[in-house]
């Protein structure tokens, strides 16, 4: 094949090297307005109409061959051969009155073979290889008017098979088939006239099932189930049309459920819940208006509620709230047209507030306080737009101050003082946006 491919390359560039026949007229095409780079040279012929005629070559813009191929009439009527820049061909064509015909070759850089196949009058035609760069087979392929009929394989870079598709009449039809690299099955399936049909099975690489869908029509939700690599069931529902469909349950490798759902063309619905993996009810969520309507509701593992949360048009909405363990309110957040509106309140456990402030879309006004268990203020900080803004005072339970001083865009500003319980100054810092500047021990 070498042999013969070279003796043709040969011949036709002798024939190029010819004197072209008078009716002929040499054109030459540049890759730059200063002509310093050849980009094509052919011939071509005016009677009765213009056409290319005789051999056509391209260049490279450093000046090698890149592609050759004779034209007769105005279509291709040889081998034509492209070219790396080292002079290898890179592929070969033949071409007989305008169409593809015979045996093709393309190759990698490194001269290793990268497809091959036949033309019959420009259709593919005939068995068809693809290869690695290593020279290991890839894929293979029969061909019939110029689609895939019959099994096509492809291998991994090892050699090993890594598909097995089967086409018939111009589609996929019959048994398909993937593989680990390790060998061992990884899906398998049924279509016909280029539809799935029946069951379709994955796999892990160690052999055991991971998925399998069980297709009874296709205007009909088909089964669903998946497996750990141990074997337990981990998840079984419904699918139509690729999309989830009705009841759907999750499961620990345990055995324990871990969700339960339902779907309606691909979306949550109706009231959802969620388990850990000792079997306690977690989270349930209640959902309406395509997803974007949910009231959330979260458990201890005691069964007491933890917090409770709902949207409206996937916005925050009404009132949120945490509770300790002992049923105790943790958290108060109001909320309207998706943000922080209202009295924000938080709780110590023994049902004392914690922290008071009054926000406006998401931004706290006027001043947050703060309050130990006991009821007794702990601090109060000035806000403006959202932010720290002007002086703050930190007090101990007893009363006396802890610390004083101002912030600036939540950021400490100027001169602050520190105490002992006692009321005794310890220190004072001097700060500037943020940073401490100098400090001073009393």
């Amino acid at each position: 094949m070498k042999k013969l491919l070279f003796l043709g390359i040969g011949m036709m560039l002798g024939i190029g090297l010819a004197r072209p026949a008078q009716a002929q007229t040499r054109v030459v095409t540049y890759y730059d307005s200063l002509q310093s780079a050849i980009k094509e040279e052919y011939y071509i012929k005016t009677k009765p109409d213009t056409v290319l005629h005789g051999y056509y070559r391209k260049y490279y813009t450093t000046g090698e061959l890149l592609a050759l191929v004779k034209v007769v009439d105005g279509k291709r009527d040889s081998l034509y051969t492209e070219f790396s820049q080292d002079g290898k061909p890179s592929l070969i064509i033949p071409y007989k009155d305008g169409k593809r015909n015979g045996t093709f070759v393309s190759t990698y850089p490194n001269g290793s073979k990268l497809q091959e196949g036949q033309y019959v009058n420009d259709v593919q035609s005939g068995l068809f290889k693809n290869y690695y760069e290593s020279g290991q087979l890839k894929q293979e392929a029969t061909m019939k008017d110029g689609f895939p009929e019959g099994v096509v394989k492809e291998y991994y870079p090892s050699g090993k098979l890594k598909s097995e598709i089967t086409y018939q009449n111009k589609q996929q039809s019959g048994l398909a088939l993937t593989y680990h690299p390790n060998g061992v099955k990884e899906t398998e399936a049924t279509y016909k006239n280029g539809m799935l049909i029946g069951d379709v099975k994955t796999y892990y690489d160690n052999g055991q099932l991971e998925t399998e869908t069980f297709s009874a029509a296709p205007t009909k939700p088909a089964r669903f189930k998946s497996y750990y690599r141990s074997g337990k069931l981990m998840t079984e529902g419904s699918v139509l049309a690729g999309k989830p469909e009705g009841p759907s349950t999750s499961y620990y490798e345990n055995g324990q459920k871990r969700s339960a759902l339902t779907f309606s063309k691909g979306v949550k619905t109706g009231l959802a819940q969620y388990w850990d993996e000792n079997g306690k009810l977690k989270e349930e969520i209640k959902y309406s208006n395509g997803e974007r309507d949910r009231k959330i509701t979260r458990y201890y593992p005691s069964g007491a509620v933890a917090a409770q949360q709902e949207f409206k048009d996937n916005k925050p909405f009404s009132t949120w709230q945490e509770f300790y363990e002992n049923k105790q309110l943790k958290l108060s957040e109001p909320y309207k047209n998706g943000r922080i509106n209202g009295e924000r309140l938080t709780y110590h456990d023994n049902g004392q507030v914690a922290t008071r402030a009054t926000y406006l879309n998401n931004k706290i006004l006027n001043s947050e306080i703060t309050y130990y268990p006991s009821g007794k203020v702990k601090s109060e900080a000035l806000y403006k737009d959202g932010l720290k803004f002007g002086t703050f005072k930190q007090l101990y339970e007893n009363g006396k101050t802890e610390k004083a001083g101002a912030y600036r865009n939540n950021r400490e500003t100027g001169s602050w003082k520190f105490f002992d319980e006692s009321g005794k100054l310890l220190r004072t810092v001097e700060y500037r946006n943020g940073q401490v500047q100098s400090e001073k021990k009393h």
